[in-house]
């Protein structure tokens, strides 16, 4: 596995400008960090943010990692039932029938928290396919594209070695 890299001044505030952009919930944390370190996943990479892996850096997003409890906590929350957890967790896409509860309100495309019914355990990070309404209504279908969750290339990289 690659080694991590020390991100420079610039690179630095670009990347701070651009997740607090998106997450204003985030700047407390980021802008009272002192080190930002990126390590290659794959076509990814985890940023690490005062040696914790906080952001995912991807082809074309930005997200938080499970591990950004700060602004995880913030985010609306999905609870699947136990049946769904193992398939989540293994990457498959949030459907419909699985979920047992929809916590906050959102729109088409804005992110969302998937946590199980038992613990309230964040197993995901999804991106939901319609709003929290038109979820709430429909009682079939793929609902949430799942693109961060427990065991994944990424989070396998920050739990597997101690940074």
């Amino acid at each position: 596995m690659p080694a991590t890299r020390h991100l420079k001044g610039r690179e630095t505030r670009q990347l701070i400008r651009e997740f607090t952009h998106r997450y204003p919930e985030s700047a407390t944390t980021l802008s009272s960090a002192t080190t930002f370190e990126e390590l290659p996943v794959d076509e990814s990479s985890v940023i690490f943010v005062d040696q914790r892996p906080l952001i995912i850096r991807t082809k074309d997003l930005l997200l938080p990692s499970l591990r950004f409890d700060e602004l995880i906590n913030t985010l609306p929350k999905i609870v699947v039932d136990m049946g769904a957890v193992a398939h989540v967790a293994n990457g498959a896409q949030v459907m419909r029938p699985g979920i047992k509860q929809i916590r906050g309100s959102f729109g088409k495309g804005d992110l969302v928290v998937i946590v199980d019914e038992k613990f309230g355990k964040a197993i995901s990070i999804g991106i939901a396919e319609m709003d929290s309404n038109a979820m709430q209504s429909t009682s079939k279908g793929k609902v949430i594209a799942n693109v961060h969750f427990v065991g994944d290339v990424l989070w396998q990289s920050f739990v597997s070695k101690p940074h």
